[in-house]
């Protein structure tokens, strides 16, 4: 089953994505911002076939989100 991290600062909108790939049967973890996914992404160690952000995000955007995800888990 794809593991999906999802990253937005809006709840409506991360709720709305997750629901809608859970139902198409993916695993599915939730972000508020670019810094708590990076969190979990270390704590996972890059256990995820997908990162979606969105671009703009309190503390840490999506942009420096990416870098980071890109830099440390080449994988993903």
């Amino acid at each position: 089953m794809p593991r999906v991290l999802i990253a937005d600062d809006e709840e409506a909108m991360r709720s709305l994505v997750a629901r809608a790939l859970a139902m198409d049967g993916h695993q599915v973890v939730t972000a508020e911002d670019g810094a708590e996914a990076l969190e979990i992404l270390s704590r996972e160690n890059g256990a995820f076939d997908l990162l979606l952000t969105d671009i703009k995000m309190p503390i840490m955007d999506g942009i420096a989100l990416a870098l980071a995800a890109a830099r440390d888990f080449p994988d993903l």
